[in-house]
């Protein structure tokens, strides 16, 4: 029983495919993959470190995590004292954090608590879900998407019952959590009303305090704070500061004061926990931006890629419209490709976002399903996902669809076409500046894994003009089997894209075999191990033309 090749000149693992030869020719005019013009944008994320990325084509530039945004600092108070200052909290992330970590009083799950503040909400707001004040993903004290203030116990219940705080004008708002009995709410220091609740609070999972945004760094309040309270007691309406010219001391049981009259971060707590909050922006941004890695598609010295963790995301403005593919109603044929090596996604997320734009000249997204098929949404018309499938081998490898107009839409994994869908809808338009990276613009749909070289250009690129070759414009040789026993087969991990195949007899014509065999990275070699074969058998690897 043969399980080697054969030694004669005729050596297939020596033999040069014959779609080497034939892209060779077809490399020398596409280590450029489109003209300038025709090339929208080209990230290649090789800056390295920062908070940027830069695209090698055109003016764009990117932003990991997204621009950041301060609070900020007015006059325009409940009392309306010379010196006294309120908060503005501005979107996504202008809101302020302190750190309660080894805060005892804070992380009880069994003591009363009394949170209040004063709030001004502008006439013009439109209802959403926001915190006015929350701590340690177990509670939040804010407002519903109906408008109600709430007192949110996670994981058990948002607690409102119709207190509806009136637009343009400072109204004090506060409630208080009794364990195993209830929530009371408060307005301008009157009672309004009890809902009974008697299951426990859950555990806080972290120490953030945040004033005008969730600790899980969401929900910015579009709101004015002042008098910020939090008591780890149940307060009697007297004892509430509720009176807007004479702001009362802080109790013995007050764990946070914050009377927010600096003119700019940090803003001194004068409650029992001590320090003082800081602007939120940093730390948010820190935990939503991707990273950069050394691990990349080439592996050159120099060459970096992105990592994104499933809560990442990058942000690039667009505001003159560089990435236009509708003109006067007619959309235009684009190819959109990048590189990737996928981790695990969330359980139960059906997709995984890499690219998308809900923008003035054309809307869509490119992804990965949960079962690794590269798909693409045209927003408002169609998730089209494809049947190529990329390879679940912990490798790098190339995706890309390119969308011909009023044809069709073609899928690519290591340049190799998977699949092809018709489409003739194009594009619609919506109203979006920006576009992201990582994830849906609002963090849906977050992309866990490597990601390089991502490009789009307004034109339908042929097969050899992708950018699937590791190193841009280099073809590789064609990589060399070395058989051992029983039967491990192992080639360089950098080839993607190839087939095994096997045979049993090399007499012409020949017939070739996929072999179905799921195989494993070790350093730079990829191994397959195969039942020992019950006659000779010869393999091979090839590239598909």
């Amino acid at each position: 029983m043969r399980t080697s090749l054969p030694s004669h000149p005729r050596s297939l693992a020596r033999q040069r495919p014959r779609w080497v030869s034939a892209l060779a020719v077809a490399t020398l005019g596409s280590a450029i993959l489109a003209a300038p013009a025709q090339t929208l944008f080209q990230f290649d994320f090789n800056e390295g470190s920062g908070q940027t990325v830069t695209s090698a084509q055109g003016p764009l530039t990117g932003v990991l995590g997204r621009p950041p945004s301060s609070p900020v600092s007015v006059t325009d108070t409940p009392s309306g004292a010379a010196g006294d200052r309120a908060l503005r909290i501005t979107d996504p992330d202008g809101f302020l954090l302190l750190d309660a970590t080894g805060s005892e009083a804070l992380a009880a799950t069994d003591t009363p608590i009394t949170v209040e503040a004063w709030i001004y909400l502008p006439e013009d707001a439109v209802p959403r879900n926001e915190a006015i004040v929350s701590y340690g993903n177990n509670w939040k004290f804010g407002l519903r998407s109906s408008g109600f203030i709430a007192f949110t116990l996670y994981g058990v219940i948002d607690a409102d019952i119709g207190l509806l705080p009136p637009l343009g004008v400072w109204t004090h708002v506060a409630v208080t959590w009794e364990p195993g009995v209830g929530v009371s709410f408060y307005q301008d220091g009157a009672y309004f009303g009890f809902l009974d609740e008697t299951r426990p609070m859950r555990a806080p999972s972290n120490a953030n305090l945040t004033v005008g945004g969730s600790s899980t760094f969401t929900e910015p309040v579009n709101a004015t704070l002042d008098r910020v309270r939090v008591h780890r007691a149940l307060l009697t309406e007297d004892q509430l500061d509720s009176v807007p010219g004479s702001p009362r001391a802080p109790l013995a049981s007050t764990v946070v004061s914050l009377a927010l009259n600096e003119t700019a971060a940090p803003f001194a707590n004068a409650g029992t926990l001590g320090g003082a909050a800081v602007e939120a922006s940093p730390v948010v941004l820190a935990s939503i931006s991707p990273r950069f890695v050394t691990d990349t598609p080439s592996g050159l010295p120099g060459d970096t890629a992105l990592q994104f963790d499933g809560n990442d995301i990058v942000r690039v403005d667009d505001p003159d419209s560089v990435v236009t593919l509708v003109t006067d109603g007619v959309t235009s044929d684009f190819t959109i490709q990048a590189w990737v090596k996928p981790g695990t996604p969330a359980a139960g997320q059906a997709r995984s976002v890499l690219f998308g734009k809900f923008g003035v000249a054309g809307a869509f997204s490119f992804s990965i399903t949960s079962d690794r098929r590269v798909a693409i949404t045209t927003y408002g018309i169609v998730d089209m996902l494809s049947d190529a499938a990329i390879p679940n081998d912990g490798l790098w490898h190339h995706i890309a669809v390119v969308h011909r107009n009023g044809q069709d839409m073609r899928f690519y994994v290591d340049g190799i076409l998977g699949d092809t869908r018709p489409y003739t809808q194009g594009l619609n338009l919506r109203d979006q500046t920006w576009f992201w990276i990582g994830s849906e613009f609002g963090g849906g749909l977050p992309y866990t894994g490597l990601l390089d070289r991502l490009q789009l250009a307004n034109v339908a690129l042929e097969p050899a003009d992708l950018d699937f070759r590791a190193i841009p414009g280099v073809d590789p040789d064609a990589p060399e089997l070395t058989i051992g026993t029983a039967v491990s087969l192992a080639w360089p991990a950098t080839a993607t894209g190839f087939r095994l195949q096997s045979t049993t007899d090399l007499n012409e014509p020949r017939v070739w075999t996929d072999v179905a065999a799921t195989g494993t990275v070790v350093g730079d070699t990829y191994y397959v191990l195969l039942p020992t074969p019950g006659q000779e058998t010869y393999y091979r690897l090839i590239r598909p033309e």
